[in-house]
């Protein structure tokens, strides 16, 4: 039973991070057919993960169950196909030699034997699918004892590539751009004072924040029957108006200063090392965005034509946005996906989104540091959800068809959603658990050992362009756990994806009364 639970877990985790895993457990109903399945899930899948237990092992080379049979399926297939890294074997809960049945041969395989290291194994699986290897081969250089005689090849022979297959499920896939030098990451202080900024709005937001509490009832927890009611309380906060086209604006929030423990404690649910060690924060005030940047804000400020003293960095696509703006995909009441988050843009678009609302505007606006977003999202809570002790999906955009812990399962609405359709947190922003994931600023660091205390981007100095970025908040194809405030995502900072978008935050200064 364990086994099989750590088996889901990773088919969820590879769900969460873009691989469109099959796994009998969800996908074989009981009366099926098990060797067609297995058949035909070995011959149609582009890639296959073969968990490798000492039982599994044993009973493989014994040619025993379905472990022997899959072994026969497995010889067969490589017997007839010149796809040579198929199947990608994962060593686990095997201490000793053979660690692979024989039917797999010499292939390199991936040791998830260590769980304290499973985040490291599990990125290392993922870059092996999504083909964004950790380490990638330098261009062929020219030999300096060598002439420029014309004789000799002036440029470096182009090794052909091989071209990528598509991904099972195209909304699940994320693309990679290649890591491009950008002149607008970091905003240069004297460009920006050349802008005359026109002082921020101060508005009042009146809003809705919501608890979820487990009904308190001995007939219904002898009974084993857990329902949860939500405990819906109007909230009033200050924040600011950005106008940015007509009929468009964004809205500010103001985070007041404070002080929290970043990280989840070492008995929460689903918890994973890299959320870890716990550690205290304390942190100025700030605004945020009171949503993930929509389709229309990002439209709005993309269109813009440059002013004098503005200079922008990167192209950026007006609507990057992917199948969610079909009209067959449009949910109840919406005439267009305006009002749905922007995605499939990468950190080097947000980047460049934020240099020209500072060009713009006069101020500063950045992507969120790591322990601002999180700060932020807790809204001084200590419990995974700034809802409580679980979530459900009248409360956030997930995938519904999984719970944490005890909570309610809900509906999966297999997209993204208009911001602000659910309840804010008790500081007043909304969409901080799901929907889309939302970039920051850090560079990825495997723990919290060594990370500031004072709500600053962690950076790695002198870093490649490519070095893993985080993410923050889960998505709408994200279970329940992947969506808890502590819940840390990377990815290079080229990739693209239906799961990534962006929220902004800015100083205070320059705020009206």
């Amino acid at each position: 039973a364990a086994h099989k639970a750590w088996v889901r877990k990773l088919a969820e985790d590879l769900r969460g991070q873009g691989v469109d895993a099959t796994l009998d457990q969800w996908d074989l109903r009981h009366g099926a057919d098990l060797v067609a399945f297995m058949e035909a899930g070995i011959r149609e899948a582009e890639r296959v993960l073969m968990v490798c237990s000492s039982n599994y092992v044993r009973k493989a080379e014994q040619r025993k169950g379905g472990a022997g049979y899959e072994g026969m399926i497995v010889t067969s297939h490589v017997a007839r196909s010149t796809d040579t890294v198929k199947f990608i074997p994962l060593v686990r809960d095997n201490p000793s030699e053979p660690l692979l049945p024989d039917f797999l041969g010499p292939r390199l395989w991936l040791d998830f034997r260590d769980d304290l290291l499973y985040a490291e194994r599990l990125e290392d699986l993922l870059r092996e699918l999504h083909d964004l290897p950790r380490f990638r081969k330098p261009p062929l250089g020219r030999p300096a004892f060598l002439s420029n005689s014309a004789e000799l090849v002036s440029e470096p022979v182009a090794l052909e590539r091989k071209p990528a297959t598509a991904q099972p499920v195209a909304a699940a896939q994320p693309e990679v751009t290649k890591p491009v030098l950008i002149q607008s990451v970091v905003i240069e202080p004297q460009l920006v004072q050349q802008v005359a900024a026109i002082p921020l709005q101060r508005i009042t937001i009146n809003t809705t924040t919501c608890l979820l509490r487990q009904e308190t009832s001995f007939l219904r927890n002898l009974l084993g029957q857990n329902l949860w009611n939500e405990e819906p309380r109007r909230l009033q906060v200050e924040g600011y108006w950005e106008q940015l086209s007509v009929g468009v604006a964004l809205t500010m929030v103001k985070i007041p200063p404070g002080t929290f423990l970043m990280g989840s404690p070492e008995g929460e649910s689903m918890r994973l090392p890299e959320e870890g060690p716990q550690h205290e924060v304390t942190l100025d005030s700030f605004l945020m965005a009171q949503t993930p940047i929509t389709q229309a804000q990002w439209r709005a400020v993309v269109g813009w034509q440059t002013k004098e003293g503005e200079r922008w960095g990167k192209e950026l696509d007006p609507a990057p946005s992917g199948s969610q703006g079909e009209i067959s995909r449009l949910l109840e009441r919406e005439t267009n996906p305006d009002q749905r988050p922007v995605e499939r843009v990468s950190w080097f678009d947000a980047i460049e989104f934020c240099s020209r609302l500072s060009q713009r505007t006069g101020r500063t606006y950045t992507l969120p540091s790591e322990a601002q977003w999180e700060y932020a999202c807790r809204a001084g809570s200590t419990t995974p959800f700034h809802c409580g002790v679980t979530i459900s999906t009248e409360l956030a955009n997930y995938v519904g068809n999984y719970s944490y812990e005890y909570g309610p399962k809900g509906t999966d609405r297999e997209q993204t959603t208009e911001v602000a359709s659910f309840p804010a947190n008790s500081w007043g922003l909304h969409d901080m658990h799901g929907n889309v994931l939302e970039w920051c600023q850090d560079h990825w660091h495997a723990t919290y050992k060594g990370a500031p205390k004072d709500g600053s981007a962690w950076l790695i100095p002198k870093a490649q362009e490519d070095e893993l970025r985080l993410l923050r908040g889960g998505c709408w194809s994200s279970s329940p756990w992947n969506c808890r405030s502590s819940k840390r995502n990377r990815h290079q900072p080229g990739i693209v994806g239906d799961f990534a978008g962006l929220r902004v935050v800015c100083l205070p200064q320059g705020c009206s009364s």
